[in-house]
């Protein structure tokens, strides 16, 4: 909302190439592509849903032209179909996490890419070639391990044309630079100056400086452990909101059709087809840095998805019995599309109860509930218990973000903004300013309770109890 009213994050910070959320920073690009539809249906769960959604049904048909043009048709549409009903695919455009869109980005990228390049009208696409790579890193950070590595080595087997086409290829790189070019100095000034230089400040975007991100992540984490525990499970993670408990995160897509995929993509000798394996090679290298759940290693799905197409296709191919070869993918598509039925079905039935617990359901009527019932001045108390309770006040308020920032005492810590207050929201359970007053309400999730001389419930919703809390 903030962006669409006043080019400002929620802080007053202008154009901000990161967001200084979380304390390490949060990924910008889905909060710019939803502010028009912001705009058009108000700040709702729809309107911040929608871009995510959009770009998830488009990733399908995207896929299908990449693996059309690359490899061939029947390959493309196996993808395009494994690609669809995919657990992780359909969970991941559901919810809105901003790092979520990042396989969008780079299908994009190595799709224009590789376009560009095999076009006939190369001499005009190619300058524009790396736009959508160079948009990736603004959606999920750790795209600057990855696409640095499609870049460089696609140049690499592209090397004749680099060589003959100087001009064309640097001013794609130029191109790419001046797109990136905010990232990149927010890179710079964050893991490499460690401070903001004064010319930033006249610059008309603004460039945070916080802690690193990569500290707040790994948290003194086993690695190899962890991500090898993360490959083996079937890239599961444990998180409810990753993919519904019992399912695969890629369902019936394995390592043996991937690595068939790999041999027969390397075989080709094509710099096209390869750019999954490129795009492959700069995904695993992810697992060296992070430590790995269902989003810090999306980069890694899409391009697994379409080796294994690329394998059922090669595999078809080499089975000189072509009734054999067809059998082989009639029962490897019916399985997949047999999994992804059952996914299905549990992810439009029982997975909607599962999820409303850790997604909050309910707060927003007990938000309502506390206001309607609020005397004049009564303090309102909500659950520190719900993590980032102040941002689903402010979302469920529709809260001007000028009024926000007048109105709310907050400090910075450690690179995170820890607010204690918004006007008479308060959201610390040890805020001293309630006890302060005569009574307050409080938003109460699970079996919370507060000292109370005497205690009213109000309202209960879900998972949350509104009560009124005597002090004396």
């Amino acid at each position: 909302m903030a962006l669409l009213t006043d080019g400002t994050d929620r802080w007053g910070n202008a154009w901000p190439v990161y967001f200084p959320s979380w304390g390490s920073g949060q990924n910008v690009l889905l909060s710019y592509l939803s502010v028009p539809f912001v705009g058009l249906f108000g700040l709702t769960v729809f309107s911040v849903r929608l871009v995510p959604v959009l770009l998830g049904i488009g990733a399908v048909p995207l896929l299908h032209a990449a693996l059309r043009r690359f490899v061939d048709v029947p390959t493309a549409l196996v993808g395009a179909g494994l690609l669809a009903v995919t657990p992780w695919h359909v969970t991941a455009s559901r919810w809105a996490l901003e790092s979520n869109i990042l396989p969008f980005f780079l299908l994009a990228g190595v799709t224009t890419l590789g376009y560009a390049y095999t076009s006939s009208r190369s001499r005009i696409l190619i300058p524009f070639s790396l736009v959508f790579l160079a948009l990736s890193l603004y959606a999920y950070g750790v795209a600057i391990f990855v696409v640095p590595v499609v870049i460089g080595l696609y140049f690499c087997t592209r090397y004749r044309t680099v060589l003959k086409h100087p001009v064309l290829v640097g001013s794609s790189v130029l191109v790419f630079l001046v797109v990136a070019g905010p990232l990149l100095l927010f890179v710079l000034v964050n893991n490499v100056l460690h401070h903001v230089p004064h010319f930033v400040s006249s610059l008309p975007f603004t460039v945070p400086n916080i802690s690193s991100r990569l500290d707040q992540i790994t948290n003194g984490q086993d690695l190899a452990e962890l991500n090898t525990h993360f490959v083996t499970g079937g890239f599961g993670d444990g998180y409810l909101w990753t993919v519904p408990t019992g399912f695969l995160a890629l369902g019936v897509i394995g390592f043996p059709l991937v690595a068939l995929g790999v041999y027969f993509a390397v075989r080709t000798r094509s710099p096209e087809t390869n750019l999954f394996t490129f795009w492959l090679i700069g995904a695993v290298i992810l697992l060296f840095v992070v430590p790995a759940n269902g989003n810090r290693a999306n980069a890694l799905f899409i391009p697994l998805i379409a080796f294994t197409a690329i394998g059922i296709g090669g595999l078809y191919r080499a089975l000189s019995d072509r009734k054999t070869g067809r059998a082989v993918v009639a029962v490897v598509m019916a399985t997949a599309l047999g999994y992804g039925a059952l996914f299905f079905h549990d992810y439009t039935t029982r997975y909607p109860d599962r999820i409303a617990a850790p997604f909050g359901k309910g707060f927003d009527d007990a938000l309502k509930s506390a206001n309607g019932a609020q005397h004049a001045n009564e303090p309102i108390y909500i659950s520190d218990r719900f993590p980032l309770n102040y941002m689903e006040t402010l979302f469920y308020l529709r809260t001007d973000p000028k009024d926000f920032r007048a109105n709310t005492e907050s400090r910075l810590v450690d690179g995170v903004y820890q607010v204690r207050n918004y006007r008479h929201y308060y959201f610390s359970g040890n805020e001293t300013s309630l006890d302060a007053a005569p009574s307050y309400l409080a938003v109460l999730r699970g079996d919370e309770q507060r000292k109370c001389a005497r205690t009213d419930t109000l309202a209960k919703h879900h998972q949350w109890t509104v009560i009124r809390c005597a002090t004396r």
